[in-house]
C-alpha cells in the first residue's frame, strides 16, 4: 500500500558525513572535517544548458525567482554553497555507465518547488483567515486550492515521465513512499546515482558558476549531501564551507519527513525503526547533549537518550536506508 504525502515547509537539524560530497581533495585552507564546498547535488543539464557563463540565470537556465538574487544561485539550484575551488581532475571517480537517466531532472525541480510554494501558501492565507468571514474570502481561498492542486498534478505528471522505472517501482512496493513526496526529494535531488559538480569561479560581478563532468557517486557522497551524513549542528558564526558542508537543508527535512510517513506505515521501514529504537533504549550520552537538555543545559554525560532522541536517530536511520535504496536501484539499473 503506498501513500500521497503533503509536505510541511518545517526543517530538521542537519548532518554532516566526512566524505566529501563530490569526491575532491579538499583545498588547503580547509579543516579535515566534512565539506560540500565542491558541490555534488546538482541536475543534469541539457547540451543547451551546459553553458560556460551563468550569471542571473540558475544553473538550469531559467530566471530565478523574484525573491531571489543572483548570489543564491548555487543554493537554490545546485545545493549546497559556492565554492572558487574548481574539481581536482586527479580524483579518482566511478566511470560513468553508457546510459545516462533521461533528461528533465530540471522541470521536475521546478514543478517540485512550484508544488512547496502553493502549499505553503494555501497553508499561510488559512491560517491568517482562520476567525475571518471565510464568505468574503472564499474565493481567493479557492483560487489557492485550484493552484495547489494544478501543480501537485504537474508535479505528479513530470515525475512519471521523468524519473527511471527502478525508482518509480521502489516507491510502489515500499510502504509509506508517497508519490507526491517521493518526486519532491527526486525534485531537489536530481539522480541518486548520477551527479554533476558545480562551483563557482571569480568574485563579485565576475563570478562565473561552472560545470563539471557528471560521475557516479557514493552511496556516502548521497548521504552526506541530504544531510544524512555523520551528525553535526550549525554554530553560530559558521563559514560558508561549514554549512555547506552540512548538506541539503531542504533535503534534509524532506527524507526526514518521509522517513516519518514510512515509519507508520507497517513495513520494511517501519521494522527498521523498531529495531533502532530498541537497539538504542538504554543507550547514555558520550559528551553533552544540547537534544536532550532545558535550553541552555544540555544533558550531561552518562545521562540516558531522551524518547525523543531516540525517535529523531531511528528516522536517520531510516532515512539513510531509502537513500541507499534509491541508490542500489538506479546502480541496478544501469548494470554497475
Amino acid at each position: 500500500m503506498t501513500a500521497s504525502h503533503d509536505l510541511t515547509l518545517s526543517q530538521a537539524a542537519v548532518d554532516t558525513h566526512p566524505w566529501l560530497a563530490d569526491g575532491h581533495l579538499l583545498p588547503t585552507d580547509h579543516t579535515p572535517v566534512d565539506t560540500h564546498s565542491a558541490l555534488v547535488g546538482g541536475h543534469l543539464l541539457t547540451v543547451s544548458q551546459a553553458r560556460p557563463e551563468i550569471h542571473t540565470r540558475g544553473a538550469d537556465g531559467h530566471l530565478l525567482p523574484t525573491d531571489q538574487g543572483s548570489s543564491d544561485i548555487q543554493t537554490q539550484l545546485v545545493g549546497g554553497q559556492p565554492s572558487v575551488v574548481p574539481p581536482d581532475p586527479q580524483a579518482k571517480q566511478v566511470p560513468m555507465p553508457n546510459h545516462v537517466a533521461p533528461s528533465g531532472w530540471v522541470e521536475l525541480r521546478i514543478t517540485a518547488d512550484l508544488f512547496a510554494r502553493a502549499q505553503a501558501e494555501r497553508i499561510a492565507v488559512n491560517n491568517l483567515l482562520r476567525t475571518s468571514d471565510h464568505d468574503l474570502f472564499g474565493p481567493i481561498v479557492a483560487n489557492l486550492e485550484e493552484t495547489e492542486r494544478l501543480c501537485k498534478l504537474a508535479l505528479r505528471r513530470c515525475y512519471r515521465k521523468v524519473v527511471p522505472a527502478s525508482l518509480r517501482n521502489l516507491q510502489k512496493t515500499e510502504p509509506g513512499l508517497g508519490e507526491d513526496s517521493f518526486a519532491r526529494i527526486l525534485g531537489h535531488l536530481g539522480d541518486p546515482l548520477i551527479a554533476t559538480p558545480h562551483w563557482w569561479e571569480g568574485t563579485g560581478s565576475n563570478r562565473v558558476l561552472m560545470q563539471g563532468e557528471p560521475y557516479v557517486r557514493t552511496v556516502s557522497q548521497l548521504w552526506q549531501y541530504c544531510g544524512h551524513g555523520r551528525p553535526g549542528r550549525v554554530s553560530k558564526g559558521a563559514s560558508a564551507a561549514e554549512l555547506a558542508a552540512l548538506g541539503s537543508p531542504t533535503l534534509k527535512m524532506l527524507v526526514h519527513l518521509q522517513a516519518e510517513w514510512c515509519m507508520r506505515q507497517q513495513g520494511r521501514y517501519r521494522n527498521l525503526y523498531a529495531a533502532t529504537r530498541q537497539a538504542v533504549e538504554n543507550k547514555v550520552h558520550s559528551v553533552p547533549c544540547v537534544r536532550c537538555g532545558p535550553s541552555g543545559k544540555p544533558a550531561i554525560e552518562g545521562t540516558p537518550w531522551s524518547a525523543g532522541h531516540q525517535h529523531a536517530h531511528a528516522l536517520r536511520i531510516v532515512g539513510k536506508e531509502i537513500l541507499r535504496d534509491m541508490w542500489l536501484a538506479r546502480k541496478e539499473e544501469e548494470g554497475l
